[in-house]
């Protein structure tokens, strides 16, 4: 299990705990006030050693700074452009903040203040990227045995709210549908593409989350995610020129089909 031994210290006695690491050297710990603390200490080392959680305590010495560089250096599989932002990232936001302190010393309080400071100059989406890439080289530190939690994880962040969607007016899409028809003069391959009226019946009708769409003009028949909307062209008429009643959909382009005379 190890041994304790006594030492003098102008401060008074202290106790050294010897033992060994899983790879079998040897190395101590020195310090304790008290016997009981040593004791303790070796305790908590066997039981680590036994469930395979031991960190040595020699790897969580290298500050954050330096182990950012060496997870960086590592990530063959980052683009250029990812290697990029994340050392800007490391550079300007996290290196002045938590640069100097050992990997072991650094805790979930520390990050947590830490990444409360981000959110008063930061978006929610921007102190997410941020924290990302620190939480990403803790991860690896726990990974490598540096560690033996992620210190990022389970912070308290701001949300990101969600961006207001924008909807095409009901000019918009007439603009829209006109400019399309114009391409190519409205033909492809010798025939009309009607891709205008396509145009119109997808804001009329709302396909919103469409996974698959098929067209057939010659048939004048939409497939829509397996249902069907069937409809003769030459009966389907452009909007009207007014946007029609309020509704309860979030739809601004409010418009009604109306069949032309046979």
């Amino acid at each position: 299990m190890g041994s304790i031994s006594a030492y003098q210290t102008a401060s008074g006695k202290r106790y050294r705990a010897m033992y060994r690491k899983p790879d079998h050297a040897q190395t101590q710990k020195r310090g304790f006030k008290t016997k009981r603390e040593a004791k303790l200490f070796l305790a908590s080392v066997e039981i680590d050693k036994s469930r395979g959680a031991y960190i040595d305590p020699s790897k969580s010495r290298v500050l954050v700074g330096e182990w950012l560089d060496a997870w960086m250096d590592g990530r063959a599989d980052w683009r250029p452009t990812s290697r990029g932002r994340a050392r800007g990232i490391v550079a300007l936001h996290i290196k002045p903040s938590l640069g100097g302190y050992p990997l072991g010393s650094l805790t979930h309080g520390a990050v947590q203040a830490w990444a409360g400071g981000l959110s008063k100059t930061q978006s929610p989406s921007s102190v997410r990227k941020i924290v990302n890439v620190l939480s990403g080289s803790l991860q690896m530190a726990v990974k490598d045995g540096r560690l033996p939690a992620n210190p990022a994880h389970g912070l308290n962040l701001s949300k990101v709210g969600k961006p207001a969607k924008r909807y095409l007016t009901h000019d918009e899409v007439r603009d829209l549908a006109d400019a399309v028809d114009s391409l190519g003069k409205g033909m492809y391959r010798g025939e009309r593409n009607n891709y205008g009226l396509l145009v119109k019946v997808l804001a009329i009708a709302g396909f919103a989350g469409a996974r698959h769409l098929d067209s057939g003009f010659r048939t004048s028949t939409l497939r829509v995610a397996g249902s069907k909307f069937s409809t003769p062209s030459s009966r389907l008429m452009a909007c009207s020129s007014t946007p029609g009643p309020k509704t309860t959909t979030p739809d601004p382009y409010q418009c009604r089909l109306r069949s032309s005379p046979s």
